[in-house]
């Protein structure tokens, strides 16, 4: 039997009862469309978490002093360790495989432009900082080196300060404001941040000034933290160690000390979240998958349904000549029929919906569903899967009916 004949009748055989075959494609094409769909929803809530830790900056590791809990030759346990201008000079004669920035500790200080006042957090941070943080301006520019080097009254905004100086429409570029009662030049400001975490608060809120000028025009002789990134990522634990390893020489502490740094690396926080996200992305599957399957039973009872029916027809095709292989490709086709036919119209049900979800407008927290070449791969697969599992068994089945016992069937 020919290709065309064998459409011919595949078609004939599922217009006879086109209830029970357009409910049999239904289950096949709703459950192609639950695949795409979940891990579509999946793989767009990862993507939009990963994209808000990495708004606090890329691979970067925030570090605070503790307290040191060994002893080592002229450091005694429980010193508190504050680092200050001479760790950063430190940092910057010895440090190789990262780039670093000091930051002193953010605080509440009044801020006015024009008879516009409001509290806002101040942070003095050096010229590494906006690139290490992605505080890089929108318009204007961020601190510069020699800005740093002579303390100079300049800042750069987040998006809420400018909006509660100056108004949802506003270019504070270049404005004057006093921050605590003194004149600063504002040189850059920020667009609106989404920023899934922080350490002193959302970027949007802050006014950053050299910490040069924080620390002249309010006493300070210590830094709160420093930020560091490594400039190879997969050198990442090594910069770590070298952070340490050059930050103990001046503390006079055992680098191996759980307790005299405090850290926050990103760079890990990044990688366990990415594995919970594929945890969830895998289950998403998995129940699009069972729906898929319970689609191919149903693609399997009619397949065997169809030997019970035709039985008749499977002993005369028999003993005119036709092999056990002939009937097995013609009840295997006929269920590859059904499955790509039905899948292929859950592939076009499922990425309809995902692009409506792009098209509407979601409820807070909800990212919109991202349909990924690796979900159409997988999606592709299960149809081919169950195929295999749905039409198999029916055509071995139907290869393996006695001709004479078929010919008396009624």
């Amino acid at each position: 039997m020919g290709f065309l004949e064998l459409l011919r009748q595949v078609i004939t055989n599922l217009s006879s009862n086109k209830l029970r075959s357009a409910l049999t494609m239904f289950g096949i094409t709703w459950g192609i469309a639950s695949v795409m769909l979940l891990s579509g929803l999946a793989q767009g809530f990862s993507e939009d978490s990963l994209k808000g830790i990495r708004a606090m900056g890329k691979d970067v590791v925030i570090v605070w002093g503790g307290r040191k809990s060994l002893a080592t030759g002229s450091g005694r346990k429980g010193d508190q360790i504050r680092f200050d201008e001479k760790t950063n000079k430190a940092l910057e004669a010895k440090a190789q495989l990262f780039d670093f920035s000091p930051e002193v500790s953010a605080w509440s200080t009044e801020m006015r432009a024009g008879t516009r006042i409001f509290n806002t957090r101040l942070a003095g941070v050096g010229e590494t900082y906006g690139n290490l943080r992605n505080c890089i301006p929108d318009y204007g520019r961020w601190l510069s080196r020699r800005d740093v080097l002579e303390a100079r009254r300049v800042c750069v905004i987040g998006n809420e300060v400018r909006k509660k100086l100056f108004g949802d429409e506003s270019n504070p570029l270049h404005e004057r404001v006093l921050i605590g009662g003194r004149e600063f030049l504002i040189v850059g400001w920020k667009s609106d941040k989404k920023q899934n975490s922080s350490y002193y608060g959302p970027d949007n809120d802050v006014v950053f000034i050299p910490y040069t000028t924080q620390m002249s025009l309010y006493d300070r002789f210590w830094f709160g933290n420093f930020i560091f990134a490594p400039k190879d990522v997969d050198e990442h634990e090594l910069a770590v160690a070298e952070f340490k390893n050059i930050v103990s020489k001046v503390h006079k502490f055992d680098p191996e000390d759980p307790e005299a740094l405090s850290l926050w690396d990103t760079h890990k926080s990044a990688q366990e979240t990415e594995r919970v996200f594929d945890a969830i992305n895998a289950l998403m599957v998995a129940i699009g998958a069972i729906t898929l399957m319970i689609g191919g039973l149903g693609v399997m009872n009619i397949m065997l349904v169809s030997v019970v029916e035709r039985t008749r027809e499977i002993g005369i095709r028999r003993a005119i000549g036709a092999k056990a292989f002939d009937i097995v490709k013609q009840f295997f086709f006929e269920c590859l029929i059904i499955t790509v036919v039905a899948g292929l119209g859950g592939m076009l049900v499922g990425w309809s919906l995902i692009r409506l979800l792009h098209n509407v407008q979601l409820p807070e927290g909800l990212a919109p569903p991202i349909l990924s070449q690796e979900t159409m791969l997988i999606s592709a697969g299960m149809i081919g899967l169950v195929t295999i599992f749905s039409g198999l068994y029916p055509a071995l089945r139907a290869s393996r009916v006695n001709p004479i016992q078929a010919l008396h069937h009624e």
